[in-house]
C-alpha cells in the first residue's frame, strides 16, 4: 500500500461530494463514531493524515461515509503509515437486521399513523366535532405532525447521549395514554390532548433514535438498511388509513381507535425490544444553535421547505372530491393509493439523486407538486381523475419528505455538523407544519368552494420550489458543478 501521506483519500468522487441515501422521515445522527484509543493515530503521523481526510471529505459522521486513512501508534513509531482503520460494523446479521426490522416499525407508526389524520378529519366533522369549523379541527393533525418534526433536535440529541430506550419506552407510555384516552373523547380539547399532543409526541420522540440507531450497525450496507426503513412510513399510510375507514361503520369509533392502539402499542413495543445503540454515548453539546442559516444555499432551502410544507400537507383533497359525486368510499381510500404511489416517490428520486445531487431533483419534484395542486379541482371530477392525481401526487410529493436530509448533507461541508443542521431546518419546518392546514381551513370556511384553499397550498408549493432554484444557482456557483 503507498505509504503516501494521501493515502487515505478515496478513489470515489462521491466520497468528496457525498449524495447518500437519507430515507423517507429520517435524521441523520449526530458523530455516530466518535474516536476510541484503537483508532487513535500518533501525533506524528495525525497530522498528514487529517489534512488528507480534510481534502477529501473522509469523514465518518452523521451516517456519511468515507475511507479514513490511520496509523497505529507502533507503525507511527516507527515512521510507517499502515493500512486504514475502518470501523468495526456488523453490516449485516441477525441481531443488526432485527434493528432494522424494529426501526421499520417505529416508521410505520410515527409517519403512518400521523399521515391517517385525513380519514380522522371527515369522521370528526360528520360526529363528534361537527360544531366546529374545518379550521379548528385541522389543529389537531397539524400539531401531531410538528410535533414529529420539533422534538427531532431534542431526541436528536438524547440519542447520542445514550438515552434511547429511555425514549422509545416513553413512547410506548404516550401512545398508550393518548390513544386510549382519546378513544372515549367527546370533547375538543380531550382529542386535541390525546391525537394531538401525547400521540405527536410519542412519535416525536420515537422516530429519531430508531432510524439513527440503523447508522450503528450498518456500513457498507446502510442505505439498503435504510431503504428497508423507508418502507415502513408509505405501508403504515397505506395500511391506517384503510383499517380506519373499514371499521368506522362496523365497529364504531371507540373501537376503531382502540384497535389501532393495540397495533401501535405492540409495535412500538416490539421496537423498543429489538432497537439498541451500538457505539458508546457522547457528551452532548448546546442543542440550539444557528449559526448555520447564515450560509445563503443553505437558508434559501430551509425557507424553501418550510414554504412548501404550508401548502402541501393538507387534509382537504379528497374531502373535496365527495362534492363531485365520487364516492366517499374512494375518496378515502386515495389517501391509501397515493402512499403507494409515494413508496416509489421515496426510493427512485433518491437513487437518481446519488448521480446529480439531491436538490437538483428535488427542486422539479416540488414543481410538479405545485402544478398538480392547481390541477386538483379540474381532474378529480370523476374516478379516472382522482386516481390519476393520487398517483402523480403521491410520487412528486414523495420525494419532498425524503429527500430533505439528503439535500442538507449536500450543503454541509463539515459532516461533524449534519446531525444540528439537518435538525435546524426540521425545527423551522415544523412551525409550518403546525400552521399549514388551518390556514387552509380557515380558507375554506370562507370559501367553501375549496378553490382559495388550493390556490393558497399550490402558490405555497410554487414559491418554495423557486427558493429551492435560486439556492440551486448560489450553491451550484460556489461548487462548480451542476449537480448539487
Amino acid at each position: 500500500m503507498s505509504t503516501s501521506p494521501h493515502a487515505g483519500l478515496s478513489a470515489d468522487p462521491h466520497d468528496r461530494h457525498p449524495h447518500p441515501h437519507h430515507l423517507a422521515e429520517r435524521l441523520p445522527p449526530i458523530n455516530f463514531e466518535p474516536a476510541s484509543s484503537e483508532h487513535t493515530v500518533a501525533e506524528s503521523a495525525g497530522e498528514a493524515t487529517g489534512a488528507a481526510s480534510e481534502k477529501g471529505g473522509a469523514t465518518s459522521h452523521g451516517g456519511i461515509e468515507a475511507d479514513a486513512a490511520g496509523t497505529t501508534v507502533g507503525d507511527a513509531e516507527k515512521g510507517l503509515a499502515s493500512a486504514p482503520v475502518v470501523p468495526d460494523f456488523p453490516d449485516g446479521g441477525l441481531r443488526a437486521w432485527s434493528v432494522v426490522a424494529g426501526a421499520w416499525c417505529i416508521s410505520f407508526t410515527s409517519w403512518g399513523y400521523t399521515n391517517a389524520f385525513g380519514v380522522f378529519q371527515t369522521y370528526y366533522q360528520d360526529n363528534q366535532l361537527r360544531d366546529y369549523t374545518s379550521s379548528d379541527i385541522s389543529w389537531i393533525g397539524s400539531l401531531q405532525l410538528a410535533m414529529v418534526l420539533a422534538c427531532a433536535i431534542l431526541a436528536g440529541k438524547a440519542f447520542d447521549a445514550g438515552y434511547i430506550k429511555y425514549l422509545l419506552s416513553a413512547a410506548v407510555l404516550f401512545y398508550t395514554a393518548g390513544m386510549f384516552g382519546f378513544a372515549s373523547a367527546t370533547k375538543y380539547w380531550q382529542i386535541f390532548l390525546g391525537q394531538g399532543i401525547a400521540c405527536g409526541l410519542a412519535a416525536g420522540i420515537a422516530f429519531i433514535p430508531a432510524a439513527s440507531s440503523v447508522s450503528h450497525w450498518f456500513r457498507r450496507r446502510r442505505a439498503t438498511a435504510l431503504g428497508v426503513l423507508a418502507t415502513g412510513s408509505s405501508i403504515g399510510g397505506i395500511v391506517y388509513p384503510i383499517m380506519i375507514n373499514h371499521l368506522f361503520p362496523k365497529i364504531g369509533f371507540v373501537w376503531t381507535v382502540r384497535a389501532v392502539a393495540f397495533l401501535t402499542v405492540g409495535l412500538v413495543i416490539i421496537a423498543t425490544l429489538t432497537i439498541n445503540s451500538r457505539l458508546p454515548p457522547r457528551k452532548v453539546e448546546r442543542i440550539f444553535d444557528f449559526r448555520p442559516l447564515r450560509e445563503k444555499g443553505f437558508l434559501l432551502v430551509t425557507i424553501g421547505e418550510a414554504i412548501i410544507m404550508w401548502g402541501l400537507y393538507t387534509p382537504y383533497f379528497f374531502v373535496h372530491a365527495l362534492k363531485y359525486g365520487i364516492s366517499s368510499n374512494l375518496a378515502l381510500y386515495s389517501l391509501s393509493i397515493l402512499n403507494a404511489a409515494s413508496v416509489f416517490g421515496r426510493i427512485i428520486p433518491n437513487w437518481l439523486a446519488d448521480t446529480y445531487g439531491p436538490l437538483t431533483i428535488l427542486t422539479p419534484q416540488c414543481f410538479l407538486s405545485g402544478i398538480l395542486i392547481f390541477l386538483f379541482i379540474p381532474m378529480c371530477k370523476n374516478t379516472a381523475g382522482l386516481v390519476v392525481f393520487t398517483i402523480l401526487f403521491g410520487f412528486s410529493s414523495g420525494a419532498y419528505v425524503s429527500m430533505m436530509p439528503a439535500t442538507v448533507a449536500s450543503l454541509t461541508v463539515n459532516m461533524n455538523e449534519l446531525g444540528h443542521r439537518t435538525a435546524t431546518m426540521f425545527l423551522i419546518v415544523s412551525v409550518f407544519a403546525l400552521t399549514g392546514t388551518p390556514i387552509s381551513g380557515a380558507l375554506v370556511h370562507h370559501d367553501p368552494t375549496y378553490v382559495g384553499a388550493f390556490c393558497f397550498a399550490g402558490a405555497c408549493v410554487i414559491v418554495g420550489s423557486c427558493l429551492n432554484l435560486w439556492a440551486w444557482f448560489v450553491v451550484s456557483k460556489q461548487k462548480g458543478t451542476r449537480w448539487v
